[in-house]
């Protein structure tokens, strides 16, 4: 009966406890009223047993139901607790606005992070959900909040080259400038991806032209990179300042040179060097302080006996470095981490961890599977494919083939390469790493942990040297 009321109005069936509480409420009071009844039926009759025993009844049966009446608060949030909670970010990535609805309803943060510390809105931009982005922000869903990479909403929209999501967030007021833990400016993200429509939003919402990312590139010195003339005038048209030099001390012109731009791009840049400002040093946003090594929770990678690792394999500094093979900014990583162990030489071991990030890198995760798969072969050849493919990453464009190309060129046996590549250790490598990276946040590359102390992003040399003397200290 109890179970069949609460049904009905449309709760939860009671459970056993709170069974046992109502019951006890039940019985109580029935026993009262049994007590009156009988008193009742014998009121006219003097009877001093009858009186004592009616009594007694009444007694006991207020006091099971006071019992009973204790507790029923306590089980009333089991009876009418409110439902479960539904995950809104496994709701955003099926696409069904009624399930993201259905999760909001629930009581679901519209602005809550997953275990990557990726908002809603940040999934759905990622999953190329435009009705769902739309809902979220008509939700209340914050432009400003990021991943834990540092990447706004409007950064992640230009990184994957959506257009109409930019458009939906400068009128919402984004901010434009808002940098990465890489410095990497949504401005920086059009450039790269050769973005003229974006760019050109981004500007006349008050971009600032000559912000750095963590190389010191401005967004004119990707533009040059990728020989965009398009949108190297249009950067030059709104100020970008030419004679800007990188950490590697050169020019957007010397760039345009090195890359073989053609004379057109080339004399453009040259008259704007020339009549430009002094060389000087490109200004980098001033991203998150690194945590000092007294503050900054000390982290505990896994040690896998069965991966290679670079350098003395008992030196007493350990560096992980979770990459992306297809990342510039982990190229300039592993340049970096090629200095630090030339310069404590003996005194620093390297292991490799694997971060792909395919929506941005389409061929990360094969970069991956072959280090892997080689590694298992051999560490000498792993270690050439990582310099190689590190050295010069434009080739990549030609997919599985120059990777197949590397592997012959190295002296890798391709018979065995082939069956390493499908076999759980290669790819179990990978979604261990993945998974590591999943719990301590790591949601962007390059990230290295220094005996346990974190440094985010493509640092200069001299951020390595602090970390490892501090350690060597100790």
């Amino acid at each position: 009966m109890i179970n069949s009321r609460i049904s009905s109005v449309g709760c939860r069936p009671v459970s056993r406890d709170t069974g046992i509480i109502v019951v006890y409420f039940r019985i109580g009071m029935g026993v009262c009223q049994d007590a009156k009844i009988e008193r009742h039926q014998i009121g006219g009759i003097e009877n001093a047993a009858w009186r004592r025993a009616t009594s007694l009844m009444l007694k006991f049966g207020r006091r099971v139901a006071l019992i009973g009446a204790l507790f029923i608060p306590f089980a009333l949030p089991t009876v009418w607790a409110a439902p479960a909670l539904m995950d809104i970010h496994a709701a955003v990535r099926t696409g069904d606005l009624v399930q993201v609805e259905a999760a909001l309803k629930s009581g679901a943060g519209v602005n809550s992070p997953d275990n990557w510390g990726r908002t809603p809105l940040i999934v759905a931009l990622q999953q190329g959900k435009a009705p769902i982005v739309e809902a979220l922000i008509s939700r209340g869903a914050s432009v400003a909040a990021t991943d834990a990479w540092g990447r706004t909403p409007l950064l992640v929209a230009t990184q994957l080259k959506n257009t109409a999501a930019i458009r939906l967030l400068l009128e919402k007021k984004s901010n434009v400038n808002a940098a990465n833990k890489n410095d990497i400016t949504p401005l920086i993200s059009a450039a790269q991806t050769g973005n003229q429509e974006a760019a050109a939003m981004l500007l006349r919402a008050g971009a600032a032209p000559d912000l750095a990312d963590n190389l010191g590139w401005t967004a004119l010195m990707w533009a040059t990179y990728r020989k965009d003339a398009a949108i190297v005038k249009l950067l030059l048209d709104n100020g970008a300042d030419a004679a800007r030099v990188g950490r590697d001390k050169a020019t957007a012109l010397e760039i345009a040179r090195n890359r073989g731009a053609d004379a057109a791009l080339i004399a453009l840049l040259a008259a704007k060097t020339s009549s430009g400002s002094s060389a000087a040093a490109a200004t980098v946003p001033a991203g998150p302080k690194p945590a000092s090594a007294v503050t900054a929770p000390k982290l505990s990678p896994v040690i896998d006996t069965s991966r290679i690792v670079r350098g003395n394999p008992k030196a007493p500094v350990t560096i992980f470095e979770y990459t992306d093979f297809q990342c510039p900014y982990c190229r300039y990583g592993a340049v970096t981490v090629d200095e630090v162990m030339a310069r404590y030489e003996g005194q620093v071991r390297l292991i490799v961890k694997q971060l792909p990030l395919p929506l941005l890198h389409p061929m990360a995760m094969s970069c991956a599977l072959y280090f892997e798969a080689i590694s298992m072969q051999s560490a000498d050849k792993a270690w050439a494919f990582y310099d190689r493919i590190f050295l010069d990453q434009r080739p990549l464009a030609g997919g599985e083939p120059y990777l197949e190309k590397v592997a012959v060129d190295l002296g890798v046996d391709m018979k065995r390469l082939e069956q390493d590549l499908r076999s759980p250790g290669a790819q179990g490598r990978i979604a261990a790493d993945l998974k590591e990276s999943e719990r301590y946040k790591f949601d962007g590359v390059p990230v290295f942990v220094v005996n346990g102390q974190v440094i985010e992003g493509a640092q200069p040399p001299e951020r390595f040297f602090e970390v490892i003397d501090a350690s060597l200290r100790q």
